[in-house]
């Protein structure tokens, strides 16, 4: 797995507003993969909507205890997400609800019930069953 640039990470962080998404610290503010890096993850060089701020405790607990509550909150993505930017995240320190843009580090804030319709758009089911999904 190929590393983010420098000038992604800070982006990212800046974006962020240099704050945990998920509990709002200043400090030990890492590049939190949104997507699988490991065992069979993504191959590709990560981008912006690839990557979130988040401190180094709740980036090891995305995949542990906090699992659920990142994909719920779009901290994580599903691996077979091909384009991040269309699954919206919660930033705690603002208490909102931002969509990310695929070519640079930019958001913007949108309401609950967009988030909700997004993640919708992404994760729910196709009416068409598995196969189209899988295809």
């Amino acid at each position: 797995m190929a590393d983010p640039t420098d000038k992604v990470r800070r982006g990212v962080r800046e974006r962020d507003g240099e704050r945990c998404v998920s509990c709002g610290t200043m400090w030990a503010i890492t590049f939190q993969h949104r997507r699988a890096v490991g065992m069979g993850g993504s191959k590709e060089r990560p981008g912006y909507a690839d990557g979130l701020a988040a401190c180094a405790d709740c980036n090891a607990r995305f995949e542990g205890d906090k699992q659920t509550l990142a994909l719920l909150n779009g901290w994580k993505v599903r691996r077979w997400v091909q384009n991040p930017s269309r699954v919206p995240y919660f930033h705690v320190a603002t208490g909102r609800w931002y969509a990310l843009a695929s070519d640079g580090p930019w958001r913007r804030e949108i309401s609950r019930v967009e988030a909700v319709r997004m993640m919708n758009d992404v994760y729910a089911p196709d009416p068409r069953g598995p196969e189209a999904v899988a295809a």
